[in-house]
C-alpha cells in the first residue's frame, strides 16, 4: 500500500513521454501565439479542426481564415538539431547526443491542406501549408521556406499581405467550418486527453498523500512550529522548547545584584518587589539584567 503511489506515477512519465503529450506541447504554444499575435478583426482562428479526408478523418491542429488566405498549420515538438529533405519520409533529430527519427511534418501538413480544400471547394492556391516546429535548435540543411521556429510564424503570415480570397469565399469558408459536425470531435478528443492528464494526476498526488501523510503531516507540524519560534522567538528557549509560565515569569523580572555587598533584589513589571531566592535572583541578574553592577 506504500508503494501504490508509483503506478499513477509511472503512467503520469509515460503519458509525457508520449507523442500525444509532445504534440500538445508544441499545439498549445503556438495557439497562444496565434491568439496573442493576429487581430481578431482580419484573422479568424480554429484550433484542433477534424475533417474528411480518404474515407477517413485527419486532425489540423490550426486553421487561419483571412482575405489573405486559409493558414494550415501543422505544430510538433523537435528537440535539438533537425536534418532532413522536404521529400523525405523520415527526418533526424539529434538530441543529448543521440540520434532519433521522426516522420516528414510536410508530407502530414500537406494532407491537412488538400483535405481542407476538398471540405472548402477552394483551389490550392487559396491555401498556404505551415509546419511550424517548436523546441528545436535549429536546421543542420536547407528547409523550406514554410518550415518555422514558433516566434517566426506571425512574421511569416503577416507577409502574406495580398487578397486571395473575397469577402464571400472568406465568409462561406467561415460558415462550412463552423456548421461542421466534425468539427465537435476534434475539441471532444482534446478535453478527453485533458481529462486523461487530470485524473492522472490527481491520483498520482493522492496517492502520494496516502503513502507519505504520516511523514507530511509530521513535516507540516515542524515546519508550522518553526514559523511559530520564528515569530515569538521570546516564548521559545534558545533548544527550541517552549517555556513554561514560571520561565516567562521570571523573563518579565528586572533583578539587579551588587557584588559588593552580596544582595540582590527582583523587580516585577509594574514596579512592585518579587519574592524570589537569592540564587535564583542572582541567575537572573548575570543573565543579561540592566540593572547587574
Amino acid at each position: 500500500m506504500h508503494l501504490l503511489w508509483i503506478v499513477p506515477l509511472v503512467l503520469l512519465i509515460v503519458f509525457i513521454a508520449s507523442p500525444r503529450f509532445r504534440g500538445d506541447i508544441a499545439e498549445t504554444r503556438v495557439r497562444r501565439i496565434l491568439a496573442t499575435g493576429l487581430e481578431k478583426n482580419r484573422y479568424t482562428i480554429f484550433n484542433s479542426l477534424v475533417v474528411p479526408a480518404g474515407g477517413g478523418t485527419i486532425k489540423i491542429d490550426h486553421v487561419v481564415v483571412s482575405k489573405f488566405g486559409i493558414f494550415v498549420i501543422e505544430s510538433q515538438l523537435a528537440r535539438g538539431w533537425v536534418s532532413g529533405g522536404e521529400f523525405q519520409d523520415r527526418w533526424k533529430q539529434y538530441h543529448l547526443s543521440r540520434f532519433t527519427r521522426l516522420d516528414n511534418p510536410m508530407h502530414r501538413n500537406a494532407l491537412q491542406a488538400q483535405a481542407l480544400q476538398k471540405l472548402l471547394d477552394l483551389p490550392a492556391s487559396k491555401f498556404h501549408p505551415i509546419v511550424v516546429l517548436a523546441g528545436q535548435r535549429g536546421f543542420k540543411t536547407q528547409m523550406p521556406d514554410n518550415l518555422l521556429a514558433p516566434q517566426k510564424l506571425v512574421r511569416f503570415m503577416r507577409k502574406k499581405g495580398q487578397q486571395l480570397l473575397s469577402d464571400e469565399q472568406a465568409a462561406s469558408a467561415l460558415k462550412t467550418i463552423m456548421n461542421s459536425d466534425i468539427q465537435l470531435g476534434g475539441g471532444f478528443a482534446a478535453a478527453r486527453w485533458n481529462l486523461v492528464r487530470l485524473i492522472l494526476l490527481i491520483t498520482l498526488l493522492g496517492g502520494v498523500y496516502f503513502a507519505f501523510r504520516d511523514d507530511l503531516t509530521a513535516w507540516w507540524h515542524s515546519h508550522v512550529e518553526k514559523q511559530r519560534q520564528a515569530s515569538s522567538s521570546e516564548l521559545y528557549h534558545p533548544d527550541g522548547s517552549q517555556k513554561t509560565e514560571q520561565d516567562l515569569w521570571e523573563d518579565s523580572l528586572v533583578c539587579g545584584y551588587s557584588s559588593d555587598t552580596g544582595r540582590c533584589f527582583c523587580y516585577q513589571p509594574d514596579g512592585s518587589p518579587a519574592e524570589i531566592e537569592t540564587a535564583k535572583c542572582r541567575s537572573l541578574a548575570e543573565r543579561g539584567s540592566i540593572l547587574n553592577q
